[in-house]
């Protein structure tokens, strides 16, 4: 049957189809948001450069602020607002009920997965995780995360202590499960078409996405 791009969800088909649906409808790449300084000019130069990201494109976004930060949630609700039409999938990392409140995703720690027995937000709304092994993995298909993200697949600055999984564990452990998965951890935008060739969705990144 030859359907259009967007009618692909309504049809039953085998687990192992689903990522491959998900190649064909969901973005190939998923921003994840640098910490910004906590000064006003810091503030200021965070939302310029994420209304560039915004122009550019990228379709789906992880706002990962501290829980620190004194203007967390007036950052998140004026980015909410002023970009409610763009068409960009947000999703807030961690904060559940921040997220059940204005209308967007959640991006769960991969500790956060073990602790909750079902999706923590209704259908429409984004849920994803972040993964390091199969179990983490399994614990996010099972409460129905919409996708998740898997790495160190290389060494990373971000995390320097953490041992790289390399390309055909990524692939190996991305066979087991029937989520559409990011490859995380010292990607580039020219690692997409690896990504995709190891079973990937894509990439996830904070540097290589966000402008210099």
């Amino acid at each position: 049957t030859w359907v259009a791009p967007d009618k692909l969800g309504r049809y039953s088909m085998p687990p192992a189809d689903l990522p491959v649906v998900a190649a064909l409808r969901q973005p190939d790449s998923y921003l994840i948001t640098p910490p910004p300084a906590d000064d006003e000019g810091g503030v200021r130069h965070w939302h310029e450069q994420l209304q560039r990201v915004v122009a550019a494109g990228q379709q789906r976004i992880q706002l990962r602020l501290p829980t620190a930060h004194p203007q967390r949630q007036a950052m998140v609700e004026q980015v909410v607002r002023a970009h409610r039409r763009s068409g960009v999938q947000w999703l807030l990392n961690r904060d559940i009920e921040l997220a059940r409140a204005l209308g967007v995703g959640v991006h769960l720690g991969s500790e956060q997965l073990l602790e909750l027995s079902q999706r923590p937000l209704p259908e429409g709304q984004l849920v994803a995780a972040s993964c390091h092994d199969l179990q983490q993995l399994q614990a996010a298909q099972q409460l129905g995360c919409d996708f998740a993200v898997l790495g160190p697949v290389q060494a990373t600055a971000s995390h320097p202590d953490a041992v790289p999984l390399g390309w055909d564990a990524f692939a190996e452990l991305r066979a087991q499960v029937s989520l559409p998965i990011y490859a995380l951890g010292g990607m580039g935008s020219g690692h997409i078409s690896e990504a995709r060739r190891h079973g990937g969705q894509g990439i996830a990144a904070i540097r290589a996405l966000w402008p210099a």
